[in-house]
């Protein structure tokens, strides 16, 4: 089997390769959801597709449609660029929709998302809660997963890519979070290794 990785900032990628698996006019689109919940009662959120990063690897065969094995989605909460606000989700072993665990990366085979954020410039957050933060648990349920339905091999090629999820999780510091998310993207694919399944629920 092959697989492949690519990252592409949303906003901006160039959908015009006649190539690759994609239909005519069919437009990129993305929908997010975020709230922080902190300790002393106050939260902050946000719902803008500001600027959205994606990476994704897939296996390919000759005989089954691309298989989305890992994926990582990074949502900003602010329209400066000098600003951080931002929410980076990252899946690995992913075989699926299902319920896979929230955690620190460094439990290899057991946690399948890792999620890290900054709050230094995000609207409505205390001097206390400033900083970069880490999730420790939590559920992040994978509602869709899906990288086209024709098999083959779709190396640089576009693949016209669909995420949508929720997650919650806890920081460290008390701090929850809840989110849910809806992303379609075009990415390219090219060459990379297989990943291993995680279980889900």
């Amino acid at each position: 089997m092959k697989a492949s990785s690519a990252a592409i900032a949303l906003m901006l990628i160039a959908c015009d390769d006649p190539k690759g698996t994609k239909e005519a006019e069919v437009e990129q689109s993305c929908d997010v959801f975020a709230r922080l919940s902190f300790p002393d009662g106050t939260s902050s959120e946000y719902n803008a597709c500001t600027n959205v990063l994606l990476d994704a690897t897939y296996e390919f065969d000759p005989d089954k449609a691309p298989e989305i094995r890992s994926f990582k989605l990074q949502f900003t909460g602010t329209t400066d660029p000098d600003f951080e606000c931002w929410m980076i989700i990252t899946s690995h072993g992913i075989c699926g929709p299902g319920r896979y665990d929230v955690g620190l990366p460094s439990a290899p085979g057991t946690v399948s998302t890792s999620i890290e954020f900054a709050t230094y410039d995000c609207t409505g957050i205390a001097d206390d809660f400033e900083g970069r933060f880490k999730a420790v648990a939590g559920i992040h349920q994978v509602e869709i997963i899906d990288g086209g339905d024709r098999p083959g091999n779709f190396e640089g090629e576009h693949l016209l890519t669909t995420f949508k999820g929720a997650i919650a999780a806890q920081t460290h510091e008390g701090i929850s979070m809840e989110m849910t998310y809806a992303v379609e993207a075009y990415i390219r694919g090219t060459d990379a290794q297989e990943t291993t399944c995680l279980p889900a629920s």
